[in-house]
């Protein structure tokens, strides 16, 4: 009698204690029993009565409530996990989980678990999947991190090995096609730039042939009040804003060096102590002497030192 009339005391005294102290309920682990304290309700109670702090009884119970998301799982992986066809190593694999991708289990979680994603059914090595509470946490976060409600925005799912192919086919045509119109891009810019080359080398000369006629002078520098043969270069190029040095010793290593037989309007052409702009058709304008001025001559009137293209 004594010990069903202590039970009784119990029963109302635990009962008091869980009205005197709101229930909030927590998701669950797979396993419902793996969190639960060792400590009893005696021992919770107990502590209520010989503690001045608030004692949240949460912590002592077990959770009834499941989270919507812990029959997910997400890829723990830093590449990819395979999704097989068996629940072996051996066997094929039909699609992949990259990391953070989602699924559902539809099988029990051991070794190996069977999951859902996508259009893939099959089985993932159940060691880099997050299952349970943390599946539930990561879904949340994804969740909050898309800033939406709807899983299916939120959570990004395996893609099978038909759909990897396409895909890798479909980006394999698009940087063909990107390649393609890059180089036909850069093309059109090389012919663009060479037409504009030749067209000012072409001014050069023609620029050049206007002071036909005009006085050598040694040391000048002045197309129209006269220049020797580097002055004249030299000032004739300037007009077009390049700059090049005062004698043809130095001019021999301005620009590129190209052969004669790949000579073209606008380069200039170096001999020994002698330096002129090249014509075409074999012929360079250019200060002569003090008897002849500026005027022109055959290209191959002297040994060629060097060719220079500066434009």
């Amino acid at each position: 009698m004594d010990s069903i009339l202590k039970k009784g005391l119990f029963l109302v005294t635990v009962t008091g204690a869980i009205t005197a102290f709101p229930i909030m309920a927590q998701a669950a682990d797979i396993d419902d029993t793996q969190d639960m304290p060792t400590a009893g309700i005696e021992q919770v109670l107990g502590e209520c009565y010989t503690s001045e702090k608030t004692i949240s009884v949460k912590d002592y119970l077990v959770p009834t409530q499941k989270g919507e998301y812990l029959d997910m799982a997400f890829a723990n992986v830093q590449s990819f996990l395979y999704i097989r066809s068996e629940p072996t190593t051996e066997s094929e694999w039909v699609g992949k989980l990259y990391p953070d991708y989602a699924a559902k289990i539809i099988g029990p979680v051991g070794e190996w678990t069977k999951v859902q994603s996508g259009n893939v059914t099959g089985y993932v090595y159940s060691e880099y999947i997050t299952v349970g509470n943390e599946a539930q946490k990561k879904a949340e976060e994804l969740v909050q991190k898309k800033d939406t409600e709807n899983a299916k925005e939120a959570f990004t799912y395996a893609e099978s090995k038909e759909e990897e192919a396409a895909r890798l086919q479909k980006e394999a045509e698009q940087k063909a096609e990107e390649e393609k119109k890059a180089a036909e891009e850069a093309a059109k810019q090389q012919e663009e730039q060479q037409t504009q080359a030749a067209q000012t080398r072409q001014a050069i000369v023609d620029y050049a042939c206007q002071f036909i006629g005009n006085p050598y002078v040694w040391g000048g520098t002045s197309l129209t009040n006269g220049a020797d043969c580097s002055g004249f270069v030299q000032s004739v190029f300037a007009h077009f804003g390049i700059s090049l040095p005062r004698t043809t010793w130095d001019m021999e290593n301005v620009g590129t060096a190209v052969s004669y037989d790949q000579a073209v309007a606008g380069d200039i052409i170096l001999y020994d102590g002698h330096v002129g702009i090249y014509m075409g058709n074999g012929q360079i304008v250019n200060a002569i002497n003090s008897a002849k001025g500026i005027g022109i001559l055959p290209a191959t009137y002297t040994n060629i030192v060097t060719v220079r293209r500066l434009v």
